[in-house]
């Protein structure tokens, strides 16, 4: 049905097809979207999934047809926009409007007790309507927690009043962010939450793994005002829980989540891939045969849908990455080698995934035989395509089996791309975290090319690499990108403790804090994976969100979750 609409929508605008498009998705019955927007209003999910699952020319039809699957589609047309209208002077979404004033001032940290997120896991947030003004309120973020519950520890908390700040009346007179609700599992053993958590899109549900294992799948229906990070309530009613039968333990695989037909998608330390049906509009329970699926036998990454071919792609801790159809059969030319297995050259991250041009980027630390050519040992970032699940091209980023590769990024012209006139191959470029070559073993900022269309990786970085510390053996956390007025790289440093950004916006060589060179941030054992709220010129409302990896005095020398400004990092 929806591909005849797009068809008969091809005379109207793009901002007049993504609204109509969506809201034919988000109309249609048990086979399409679950939650069904409140009228006038549309949230948004901001968690992991948003940095792997890409739309580049989302403003193209074909990037907009797209949307019928998945919102997240959507969502990226919305931060394309604004540079969609500036190429055909279109009026801007709220969401669209230039970037945060200068005048921003510090925001917040507010403690989580024993630990925070896991240092490749992320927070999740959700924007009640991204149609309006931000919403103290109704806007919130998670936090997982990667500790046992105690009566005096929650495992996962959520904070709303999050446009806060010394110096801010954005949420009145809060000065930081305020506790929405804080649990702890009614689950026996190992109830920490590893991996990072995913949101409903009406924002009601929760859904997040244990430590035990076998792993328990949770879906929480929280309510306000129940529990605080020192006090959490032990969920009653208000959790459904399945236990992964067949897998182990979880401790690298977040659940990846099909909001079109209601599926999330998760790994365990076996090698195991489960489908849980029923997430956040049934009753949540174990897809059965032939799932769950066997991905060699060792941990597994966050499994990623591919939106156009509806494959899912999964990488492991033995250098393979895994690729299945949707019914659960393996596609030709499963598993593709791309590290060793040794130490580091395992698969870390989960793969990013270009939808519209069919392509796949992942990391490792070491090396295997790539296409049946032994290549000398080195850490890599490699291209490959969805649809015949083969190697494109390799690039090396840097010396071998010092720490684990984690996720890179693609900048904002690769996004662009040449469907709104804006940017060349030659402007687009993934970034990623290596270790330098040489005697030093340090951590390096890679960049790598493209060229033709659609694009094709070089094999080599370029020669605008940025030395990011002098400490031997240092890891990054993994990247994130974000262009809000100017296009950013967000990382965490574990050794050097602190968190920067890199302004990416030319082909020249990035440079550290952007104009006016903002200096890292020190915070301490550096950071989580982190995510990045949309564009708004309201005051608080254009940040960035993670966890400490280590106490800190900010917190009551505990684990912080922190909100900093995306431009000046206060």
């Amino acid at each position: 049905m929806l591909r005849s609409l797009v068809q008969t929508l091809r005379r109207f605008t793009v901002p007049t097809v993504v609204p109509l498009l969506f809201a034919a998705l988000v109309a249609t019955s048990s086979e399409g979207l679950v939650q069904k927007p409140l009228p006038g209003r549309m949230g948004q999910v901001v968690d992991w999934s948003s940095r792997h699952v890409q739309y580049p020319r989302g403003t193209s039809l074909r990037a907009l047809a797209l949307s019928e699957r998945d919102p997240r589609a959507y969502w990226n047309y919305l931060n394309l926009l604004r540079a969609a209208n500036e190429a055909q002077n279109l009026p801007r979404p709220v969401h669209g409007r230039p970037g945060p004033s200068p005048e921003f001032r510090p925001d917040w940290s507010v403690s989580l007790g024993a630990a925070g997120a896991a240092a490749d896991m992320y927070p999740a947030k959700y924007s009640f309507n991204v149609n309006a003004t931000p919403s103290c309120a109704n806007d919130f973020v998670v936090f997982p927690i990667n500790v046992n519950g105690t009566a005096a520890q929650a495992t996962i908390a959520a904070f709303n009043n999050l446009y806060s700040g010394t110096s801010s009346t954005s949420c009145g007179t809060d000065t930081a962010a305020t506790i929405l609700w804080a649990y702890r599992p009614a689950t026996t053993g190992t109830t920490r939450t590893r991996t990072s958590p995913i949101i409903s899109l009406d924002g009601t549900k929760v859904a997040f793994l244990d430590g035990n294992s076998p792993a328990i799948f949770h879906v929480l229906t929280p309510v306000a005002g129940q529990g605080t990070v020192t006090a959490p309530v032990v969920p009653t009613t208000q959790m459904v829980s399945v236990t992964l039968t067949g897998g182990t333990a979880d401790t690298n695989s977040p659940p990846f989540m099909d909001y079109y037909n209601d599926f999330a998608y998760v790994g365990t330390d076996n090698g195991m891939l489960f489908k849980i049906t029923g997430v956040f509009k049934g009753t949540p329970a174990l897809a059965g045969a032939p799932w769950p699926l066997t991905a060699g036998a060792t941990t597994l990454t966050g499994p990623v849908v591919d939106f156009d071919t509806g494959n899912i792609f999964v990488g492991s801790a033995n250098g393979d990455l895994y690729g299945f159809t949707s019914g659960g059969t393996a596609i030709t030319g499963s598993p593709l080698a791309i590290g060793s297995g040794r130490a580091d050259g395992g698969i870390d991250d989960p793969p990013v995934v270009d939808v519209v041009n069919g392509l796949l980027y992942v990391s490792t630390g070491d090396n295997a035989a790539l296409g049946g050519h032994a290549r000398e040992s080195t850490a890599l970032v490699v291209q490959a395509s969805t649809s015949s699940f083969s190697t494109v091209q390799v690039a090396s980023i840097g010396t071998t089996e010092v720490v684990p590769i984690h996720a890179g990024a693609l900048n904002a012209a690769y996004f662009s791309g040449n469907a709104n006139g804006i940017g060349t191959t030659t402007a687009w470029f993934f970034y990623v975290c290596g270790v330098a070559t040489g005697g030093g073993r340090t951590p390096e900022l890679y960049r790598v090319g493209f060229t033709g269309s659609p694009p094709k990786m070089n094999t080599t970085v370029d020669a605008t690499s940025v030395a990011l510390s002098a400490n031997n053996g240092e890891a990054c956390s993994p990247l994130t990108e974000f262009q809000n007025g100017v296009d950013r790289i967000f990382l965490g440093l574990m050794t050097a403790a602190e968190v920067e950004f890199f302004d990416i916006s030319t082909t020249t060589t990035p440079t550290l804090g952007g104009t006016g060179g903002v200096a890292p941030v020190a915070e301490a054992g550096g950071t989580s994976g982190i995510i990045v709220d949309n564009v708004s010129n309201i005051a608080q409302a254009s940040s960035i969100y993670f966890t400490t990896q280590a106490n800190s005095a900010n917190c009551g020398t505990h684990r912080c979750g922190v909100k900093l400004t995306q431009s000046t990092l206060q």
